[in-house]
């Protein structure tokens, strides 16, 4: 496994330029780069055998550039709007690259050896102050892979909430026992309903009290019936989940549960809303003994936004929360959050079962592997923790700014253009709309119109589905993201795009 030092410097000095070379010219790099010839690259790539003898490292890194890394697309650059694609501070990646050299295992709380887990926890609370969180409402607090095992985080927390407190039973101790957990919610996000599924609540056990499509309207008086019809009853406890800046949901959750997984794996549906009246949900959850989660995967930060902070009014009355670094933060993947108010039920479901050899000395801070689904994990918080420490409050905050100017700048663009239509108002750094140009509105076209802008290799957008129509979104997410350079070019992509296709000749009979 050695390799001379000479070998590893020129390895590393060769990294080290791509990066710089990177950092310098991402904003001029294709955006993404289609190829025609990908099935049988796959099929090639997929065959090839571990090899008997090893390779110089050099060629090692020339192998993965024209196999992997060559014409690879440019997410982390700033006209990447697919999803919520975050970019990559430079203190993030050199936290990032310091976080493989030493190589911590995140599993244990040793302070005596390392105060890594204590920085981590450090960390978690700076996200707090940016979203002028108070500290104390979360003691437990955690880096998961993303917002999707952060909420699957809420929903085993929740389920064994609402098990001790209305049944008196332990369910990862003992199963459901024949009780019902019920998740409520408006228009969740996917993520939400495969924490369900994985949990084993039942994806057919969510139900839906949403008034509109992005499920910001609630219908209270529904919400209230369900859970007093379950709390005078002896079989059903609910976790309720709320969503503050939810970006993809699925839809037709009515349907029965078999379509609706088919669906929802493939078909999903921009809102981007917020949860209105959550003081009201939050009454009503504490009144009939129901667990309050709230999936905050981005909408978290538009608490440091003065002009946006009442769309995430009373977050920090959620039992949980889990949020997203390697989105709006733009930290590299992977880097979720998690919070909860309840130490006691972190401990009975993750602390419980423990091989001997893993028992550690008593501590101030809980051992990670006690408060969160993983044992070993990397030591995720410091390019999260470099970044906060080297740009501030500040420096965030113009960030959330400038992305929120771009996306409402280029909705206003989209509104007047003659061939689009913007189907929503722009919430935060979201944009969603449709191509109204005849030649475009075929069965089909709006994929072919997303391809069309990608084959610009100047921005990148997502299809999606709104109101049952075809729909195409985008989210801006990017430090990088710039309104005097990258404005125009998202715009002459969206105009070459429509120009790809000639318009449809009037049909004169």
């Amino acid at each position: 496994m050695e390799i001379s030092r000479s070998e590893y410097q020129a390895a590393l000095e060769h990294i080290v330029q791509i990066a710089l070379d990177r950092n310098d010219n991402v904003q001029d790099l294709p955006v993404v780069q289609q190829n025609p010839n990908y099935l049988e690259e796959e099929a090639l790539l997929i065959s090839n055998r571990l090899p008997e003898l090893g390779q110089p490292l050099e060629k090692t890194i020339s192998q993965v550039f024209e196999t992997v890394l060559n014409g690879a697309p440019s997410m982390n650059g700033p006209r990447y709007f697919g999803w919520i694609m975050g970019g990559t501070t430079p203190a993030s990646i050199v936290g990032d690259f310091l976080t493989t050299i030493y190589d911590l295992n995140m599993a244990f709380h040793q302070p005596k050896d390392t105060n890594a887990f204590t920085i981590e926890q450090l960390t978690l609370d700076m996200v707090l102050d940016l979203g002028h969180i108070p500290r104390e409402a979360y003691p437990v607090k955690l880096l998961t892979t993303g917002a999707t095992a952060s909420n699957l985080a809420g929903m085993l927390l929740g389920r064994q909430w609402v098990a001790k407190k209305r049944f008196n039973i332990n369910i990862s101790e003992d199963g459901f026992c024949g009780k019902t957990i019920k998740l409520i919610g408006g228009s969740a996000h996917s993520s939400i309903i495969k924490a369900v599924g994985v949990a084993g609540i039942g994806r057919s056990n969510y139900i839906d009290v949403s008034l509109n499509e992005r499920g910001s309207k609630w219908d209270l008086e529904k919400l209230e019936k369900i859970l007093k019809e379950q709390k005078d009853g002896d079989s059903e406890a609910s976790i309720v989940t709320v969503g503050y800046g939810e970006v993809h949901t699925v839809l037709f959750l009515r349907l029965p549960p078999v379509i609706t997984l088919l669906i929802y794996q493939v078909i999903q549906v921009n809102t981007g809303g917020f949860t209105n009246d959550v003081d009201k949900i939050r009454a009503l959850c504490t009144k009939y003994d129901a667990w309050l989660h709230i999936d905050a995967t981005y909408g978290l930060y538009a608490r440091a936004i003065p002009s946006h902070a009442q769309y995430v009014a009373h977050i920090e009355l959620a039992d949980s929360m889990a949020s997203d670094a390697h989105k709006w933060l733009n930290v590299p993947y992977d880097c979720g959050l998690f919070y909860t108010k309840h130490m006691d039920m972190s401990l009975e479901i993750f602390a419980a079962a423990k091989a001997s050899y893993l028992k550690i000395g008593r501590t101030i801070t809980p051992q990670p592997m006690d408060i969160g689904i993983e044992n070993s994990r990397r030591f995720r918080a410091l390019p999260l923790y470099m970044s906060l420490l080297t740009y501030g409050a500040k420096g965030y905050k113009e960030l959330f700014e400038s992305n929120c100017k771009f996306a409402a700048s280029l909705g206003e663009w989209i509104d007047l253009h003659p061939d689009f239509e913007l189907l929503s108002p722009v919430y935060l750094h979201t944009f969603l709309f449709r191509v109204s140009a005849e030649q475009w509105t075929h069965p089909g076209g709006n994929e072919e119109f997303v391809n069309a802008v990608k084959k610009t290799e100047k921005a990148h957008v997502s299809s999606t589905m709104w109101n049952g129509q075809p729909a195409i979104r985008g989210s801006v997410n990017n430090w990088r993201t710039r309104e005097d350079r990258d404005l125009s070019i998202v715009q002459q992509a969206l105009e070459e795009a429509i120009r790809s296709r000639m318009p449809l000749k009037n049909n004169f009979n």
